[in-house]
């Protein structure tokens, strides 16, 4: 039996995937016109938090003389995080939802199976997009960074008082599933369009709209 669900924020609930990856190009482009550097970062670096992919952009451009020896490193990167937390924030607020969310919602809130978010967005920003979004009368909690996925879905369980078998994770990434499997607890991949964002293995149970998700939790209960 389930006690909660839990889902990822970024290409889960809402589709700002392209947004997020395009706001790193849009902020650095004064230091990294062609974005060959922020190309590298993000594909070395996939699961650091927006501060610390900024740390290390920074750091390489110093590295390739793109920016003068007089700036700060970690002076840059706070305000390229900053920057980059304000441009995207205004863009998911307004952005669409995936497929079937808010009819998801609906009908899980009537269930009465408590909500919560789990994703590596600043827990402030989160909280902020959430409400902005109107989706806070759905949701038990939400957790996001500075700690960790699994971090976070250890607090869920607790908060729970439930076994990790009785807890579905949803989310669309590797890093979702890797932690549903670390933690021990059902999984289902969301798939939007024909990218998706899981390398082999690929999650045995896959989506492409959220209304899909009563069907499935109604077999396991």
């Amino acid at each position: 039996m389930i006690r909660g669900i839990v889902f990822d924020f970024d290409g889960t609930l809402v589709d700002s995937n392209d947004i997020k990856v395009q706001t790193f190009y849009d902020v650095t482009k004064c230091h990294d016109p062609k974005g060959s550097t922020v190309t590298g970062v993000l594909k070395k670096f996939p699961n650091k938090d927006r501060h610390g992919l900024f740390h290390a952009i920074i750091g390489e451009l110093f590295a390739k003389n793109q920016i003068e020896d007089t700036k700060d490193l970690e002076t840059l990167a706070t305000q390229l995080t900053e920057d980059y937390t304000v441009k995207c924030e205004k863009a998911i607020e307004n952005c669409e939802e995936v497929p079937g969310t808010s009819e998801a919602l609906r009908w899980i809130s009537g269930q009465r199976l408590p909500i919560f978010i789990n994703s590596r967005t600043p827990t402030t920003t989160l909280k902020r997009l959430i409400t902005s979004r109107s989706l806070d009368s759905y949701v038990s909690d939400i957790y996001g960074a500075p700690a960790t996925k699994l971090e976070n879905f250890r607090r869920i369980q607790n908060q729970l008082h439930a076994q990790p078998r009785e807890i579905l994770f949803v989310g669309d990434s590797d890093d979702d599933q890797e932690t549903a499997q670390e933690a021990g607890c059902h999984f289902i991949g969301v798939v939007l369009r024909d990218t998706p964002r899981f390398s082999d293995p690929q999650p045995e149970q896959r989506i492409t709209n959220l209304s899909q998700l009563q069907h499935i939790l109604e077999a396991m209960h």
